[in-house]
């Protein structure tokens, strides 16, 4: 019997598991159905083989920012009630690959969308399966070719590269990055570039505790503070850093992870089918069969900046020039940046609670009011998208929460789901958990606010 690296530590079996997580879903769905009221719980108490800060397959390839915490899909796909064996799981805002890595781990197949075309390599890779000698033997050469390297290489389009990178820190990653344009299979090709993405932010002069770009400065914080003197250490550090030793610790770390990614899975597999949730029924569908379920845990009302945050990352990966980020957030559900002659009036979203709330909004922000309705807007066209894609009688998991628009309650999930009702679903749980994480935080602004408790909704699509 297949037996996780966290199950073997506690001598739990991959059968039990599944039975404990059985058996506690269906008691907090007759807990739910009988109070009709949000159940507490807490993630990392119902799945404790889990431990939060443990290496689990290759969840730890890439700091991308925001990630579901992992317990979350671990409890609703390794078990019995929503679906089996070989079905497949939709994910319409897939991040990293949180909840597709979470799938084929469970021994079903992930399909995944997003926006971020950094994102989207991120997920491809960590649900990958590679020849791990044969990586290891490519990564060999890679690194030779890159110390025997001579000569100047083209340098990419990254925004501000002189204020985010160090001269000879610019000409050691121009280095990497040619000999990885060199690296002839594709999949190789594609783990390389996601430890460049990784290695590339790790030495700029960004502060490391931020996920959206914001030079390091000691001056931040007075004399004698405890970040003042890391963060004079680490500039220090980066002004004679050996990059290529930087990259390939990450290559060998990342490599352990799909060591122990290739010993988990069982043939499963998972694609990223689309980049736009709004636009899946537009999309060639192939052969892709319907989904049994779908698990997401969508961007929020002016949340994280993602494409900003990944603007580095993407420049030296070329996936987007810095002529074009503006055009790449564009294509983001959940954006802050619109022309004034976008809202000239108040866009309606379909939500009576919400429509009522914006109208008082937008009278005095009128900006940040239809931020907060075109984000209602694309949910709305992305789950009427992505329920085309669910079986009947297939389920849908939820992860949202509320956070504030003007400094005023703005209930997410409760917008959400009401569209999702509207559109032919039926809930039958809602769970509550506090995060203990800062990795969902959504403050960018003074009317904005840190989420510090989610919600986990399910719906059954109706027959």
């Amino acid at each position: 019997m297949k037996r996780t690296p966290t199950a073997i530590a506690t001598g739990v079996s991959q059968r039990d598991i599944i039975g404990a997580n059985t058996a506690n879903l269906r008691a907090l769905m007759r807990a739910y159905k009988k109070r009709r009221r949000p159940v507490t719980v807490n993630f990392r108490e119902l799945v404790p083989w889990l431990r939060y800060s443990a290496e689990r397959a290759s969840h730890s390839i890439h700091p991308y920012p925001a990630k579901v915490l992992v317990n979350i899909p671990h409890f609703f796909l390794a078990n019995e009630v929503l679906s089996g064996d070989g079905d497949f799981v939709l994910d319409p805002f897939c991040g990293s690959g949180t909840v597709l890595l979470e799938a084929i781990l469970a021994n079903r197949n992930g399909l995944g969308v997003d926006a971020n075309p950094l994102a989207r390599l991120i997920a491809n890779v960590k649900t990958t399966p590679l020849e791990c000698d044969c990586l290891e033997t490519a990564a060999v050469d890679l690194i030779a070719r890159v110390e025997g390297s001579v000569g100047e290489c083209e340098v990419p389009d990254v925004v501000n590269i002189e204020h985010w990178f160090y001269p000879h820190v610019v000409e050691q990653l121009c280095a990497i990055r040619s000999a990885i344009q060199g690296v002839g299979r594709p999949v190789f090709r594609r783990f390389f570039w996601l430890c460049f993405s990784w290695c590339s932010r790790r030495v700029s002069l960004a502060d490391p505790r931020i996920s959206v770009p914001v030079r390091a400065r000691p001056d931040t914080y007075p004399d004698g503070h405890w970040l003042r003197e890391k963060t004079e250490r680490r500039l220090n550090r980066l002004r004679r850093i050996n990059v290529l030793k930087e990259f390939a610790a990450i290559v060998y770390e990342n490599l352990e992870r799909m060591r122990r990614l290739g010993g988990m899975v069982n043939g499963e597999v998972s694609e990223i089918i689309a980049s736009d949730a709004r636009r899946l029924c537009e999309m060639p569908r192939g052969d892709w069969p319907k989904a049994q379920l779908i698990m997401t845990s969508p961007p929020y009302v002016g949340a994280q900046k993602y494409v900003r945050a990944s603007s580095l990352s993407m420049g030296w990966l070329g996936l987007c020039r810095s002529s074009g980020l503006r055009r790449c957030e564009e294509l983001s559900i959940g954006r802050e940046h619109y022309y004034q002659s976008e809202y000239p009036s108040l866009l309606p979203t379909g939500v009576p609670a919400a429509d009522r709330f914006l109208e008082k909004i937008y009278k005095v922000y009128p900006l940040r009011a239809h931020i907060a309705a075109n984000y209602l807007v694309e949910m709305r066209s992305a789950f009427t998208n992505a329920s085309k894609m669910l079986k009947r009688g297939g389920h849908l998991i939820l992860v949202a929460g509320v956070n504030r628009v003007c400094g005023s309650r703005f209930s997410t999930k409760e917008h959400l789901a009401m569209i999702l009702e509207e559109i032919g679903f039926t809930r039958e749980l809602e769970l509550v958990d506090a995060i203990r994480s800062h990795g969902l935080m959504t403050k960018r602004n003074r009317t904005a606010s840190v989420i510090e408790r989610e919600s986990v909704l399910l719906f059954r699509k109706d027959d």
